[in-house]
């Protein structure tokens, strides 16, 4: 039985009920929208159903829109209106419903976002043509977790909006600008992933700048150390293996750490790259970087001057590894690259958050382990006159397009008149008191 009075109101609706001896009843539910809109209830089922009744290709059909008292009156009329709308344009609101539920469950949220733009970047070939290294997808993973995750991963990437990345892109930078700056980086690259892959539409980190989120880049880092400054850090490095009394026994370097340092400085390279050294990898005077180790993901070989071999022969005669600078824990493992950033931070007297002005090289401006790569680069330019671009294939960066596209040739013996030059400068300058005498080191016609 259908009432004559249509319910209007919600306290009509929580009161409909059937009338006494019926076990059902179903009445008319007024909207302005459009008819058809009923509410059903029966005496066996607590909820009641709000129901539409439409007519599509000549045929009535009737469908649930929702039940009370989950969805409300005003609810159902909403629900109802965009029902109609479809009708009007000849679609059947319950196909469409279906489309939109499977559309639903396979949407994505940001978390499983992440996981697959991750699995994809780890295999994707870089400009290089080589995939990222495990370090760096490592950094994503890390960077992810501990400044996005917590405000992104249940979100569905489609609700995703401009205004929440700026939000938590600004939140990220109030703790670390660089860390922002990488951030958004990873973002814009994460929902470029999406956008293909029909998630959303259009990306909505694309024109987004570090100076939009807070998180201008600054400077780029100009520190080298001069002659004088290596000789100090030399200096103290060759201290620190030894145990004076009095001297803490965090303040003391290992035999791998000290000459791991040392090595960096001889020759230039990463500090990843020379912790993980492998004796297989050296060959007389030089050493072969392979690609799964090196950034550029192309092999780089490195001259070995008789000062590095020096170095190299102390660390054959002290281990049995296989790796040329072994930890102290485990012999079968390299020490950590970690290591050595802290082993500088220390002789400075930097490591921790309290300064300890006692340190060797406290009075020395701040450094860190990649300003010493820095610092080579910058002597064999200013000190030894080499040209950059030699400079440069000696760091192993990558080249201009155009030269790499035209120019092949390695210039070992160039490279190798460098390094040889380089080590006799700190033989000269830096290993040993220079005393009054200064050398001026030419550039050589090789």
């Amino acid at each position: 039985m259908t009432a004559r009075k249509p319910i209007s109101t919600d306290r009509q609706v929580a009161a409909f009920a059937p009338p006494e001896g019926q076990d059902k009843a179903r009445c008319a539910v007024t909207n302005k929208a459009a008819g058809g809109l009923s509410l059903y209830v029966r005496t066996d089922r607590q909820a009641k159903a709000w129901v539409y009744r439409f007519r599509l290709g000549g045929k009535l059909i009737e469908m649930t829109l929702g039940r009370y008292p989950a969805m409300k009156l005003a609810m159902a009329r909403e629900a109802h209106a965009r029902a109609a709308e479809l009708v009007e344009q000849g679609i059947d609101p319950r196909k469409h419903r279906e489309a939109e539920k499977a559309r639903n469950e396979a949407a994505w949220t940001m978390g499983e976002a992440f996981e697959r733009w991750a699995a994809f970047y780890a295999e994707a070939p870089t400009k290089g043509g080589h995939p990222p290294t495990p370090r760096t997808v490592a950094q994503h993973r890390s960077r992810w977790r501990l400044h996005l995750a917590p405000r992104l991963a249940k979100f569905y990437v489609r609700d995703v909006t401009r205004r929440l990345l700026i939000e938590v892109l600004e939140h990220a930078a109030s703790a670390s600008k660089e860390e922002a700056r990488k951030c958004l980086n990873l973002l814009r690259q994460m929902l470029d992933y999406c956008e293909d892959r029909e998630q959303i539409d259009d990306n909505p980190a694309a024109g987004l700048t570090p100076a939009k989120i807070k998180a201008r880049p600054g400077k780029p880092r100009d520190r080298h150390l001069s002659l004088s400054e290596l000789r100090a850090l030399w200096q103290a490095i060759a201290d620190a293996r030894h145990t004076p009394e009095g001297l803490a026994a965090t303040a003391v370097l290992s035999a791998s750490t000290a000459n791991a340092i040392r090595l960096l400085i001889l020759t230039g390279c990463r500090r990843t790259e020379v912790a993980a050294m492998r004796w297989e990898e050296v060959s007389r005077d030089s050493w072969t970087i392979p690609p799964e180790r090196a950034k550029s993901r192309r092999a780089h070989r490195v001259y070995l001057a008789p000062l590095a071999l020096e170095i190299l022969r102390e660390q054959r005669q002290n281990t049995a590894s296989p790796f040329v600078f072994p930890s102290l824990t485990d012999p079968n493992k390299p020490i950590h690259p970690d290591s050595l950033s802290t082993a500088v931070a220390r002789l400075q007297g930097r490591s921790r958050k309290e300064h300890d002005e006692t340190a060797p090289l406290y009075s020395l401006p701040p450094f860190t382990t990649h300003d010493l790569r820095r610092s080579a680069a910058t002597r064999w330019t200013e000190d030894l006159l080499v040209e950059p671009l030699l400079v440069e294939q000696m760091l192993a960066h990558a080249p201009p397009k155009l030269v790499a596209t035209y120019n092949h040739a390695a210039r070992w013996p160039a490279q190798k008149d460098v390094w040889k030059r380089w080590a006799e400068l700190v033989a000269d300058r830096i290993a040993s008191d220079p005393g009054e005498n200064v050398v001026v080191f030419r550039k050589s016609g090789a």
